[in-house]
């Protein structure tokens, strides 16, 4: 009887030492972070359908709709498509000639697009065809790297494009893309951990509700958001900095991006030239091709902690670079 209560004694102080210590473990990693990016591409992204000018018959001419009526044909008075002559009658001509002026219309409209810088239209300068790519079509980037606590002048330069840059227009997101890459770039020798994801091609709304899961996961790891740069508005957090219990070890980013095109380097992270070649092209989208961003760090505060542990144990998909 008495080993059994000396049992249920230990018992209950496991479990007491239990929930005491699953907060304390549940607050380890860093408390801080910092975001901006915007959806403008998302708002503005021509709702073009996948249509034709015009279509050809197999021996290559041009198939031409012909509807009865009364009219003079070459041949002399009559009904039907053709005059007694056999020749075209008033409503053939007539529908001919609205046939011909709506191609023109639809020519001028297409050109008009492509010249205004919309490179969901495409198709032949030469009078072919011409084919509207299908609304919606829209892929999604994921990059996240790891960065040494050499590299923790990163933070203030982030801070600064999400307080300063235009978050509410295709430039000012493709420009805040530019920056972010090549802030990443000038620290890739810090870089120790990356990994890469991509999704698509798929509808303009499934990117748009990836793209606001993935920033929701990240922006949700860290409990006081520093600052918050989006759609032309900042917020600033105005919480009591606190002094991480570790060493500021590591600074993580992660950048998403949603595209109308696809990128080539998406491959699994290797090495420091793969990191490289995907920032590279990712500072490289067009503001015409950019959907929309978002730019997530953490830790924001300069005493704040992240160690190789925390980093490893919250982003167990991140490989060695």
């Amino acid at each position: 009887m008495t080993h059994l209560r000396r049992f249920k004694g230990l018992f209950l102080g496991l479990l007491v030492t239990a929930f005491v210590a699953l907060p304390t473990l549940a607050l380890a990693g860093p408390r801080s972070g910092g975001s901006f990016g915007g959806r403008s591409g998302f708002r503005s992204a021509p709702s073009f359908s996948r249509s034709r000018s015009y279509s050809t018959g197999r021996n290559g001419g041009t198939n031409v709709i012909v509807t009865p009526g009364f009219g003079w044909g070459l041949g002399g008075w009559g009904w039907g498509p053709f005059g007694y002559g056999g020749g075209f009658g008033l409503g053939t001509l007539v529908m001919v000639a609205v046939v011909g002026l709506g191609a023109v219309a639809v020519m001028r409209a297409v050109r008009n697009a492509r010249r205004a810088g919309h490179p969901d239209v495409w198709g032949d300068d030469e009078g072919g065809d011409v084919v509207a790519m299908p609304a919606g079509r829209a892929y999604v980037y994921k990059l996240q790297l790891g960065l040494g606590r050499s590299a923790r002048g990163i933070q203030d330069r982030l801070t600064k494009f999400a307080e300063e840059g235009d978050t509410s227009s295709e430039a000012g997101l493709a420009h805040l893309l530019q920056q972010t890459s090549v802030e990443l770039l000038r620290e890739k020798h810090s870089i120790r951990y990356g990994a890469v994801e991509a999704a698509g091609p798929m509808s303009l709304t499934n990117a748009e509700t990836k793209m606001n899961g993935i920033t929701l996961a990240e922006r949700s790891r860290f409990q006081v958001e520093r600052v918050r740069g989006a759609d032309g508005a900042v917020r600033r957090s105005s919480a009591t900095a606190e002094e991480g219990k570790d060493a500021l070890e590591y600074v993580m980013v992660t950048v998403v991006v949603g595209s109308r095109t696809s990128l080539g380097s998406t491959k699994q992270l290797n090495s420091a030239e793969d990191v490289e070649a995907i920032l590279s092209e990712l500072g490289g989208v067009a503001p015409s091709a950019l959907l929309g961003l978002e730019v997530v760090w953490t830790p924001a505060d300069g005493n704040d902690s992240l160690t190789e542990t925390d980093l490893i144990t919250t982003y167990p998909h991140l490989r060695g670079l």
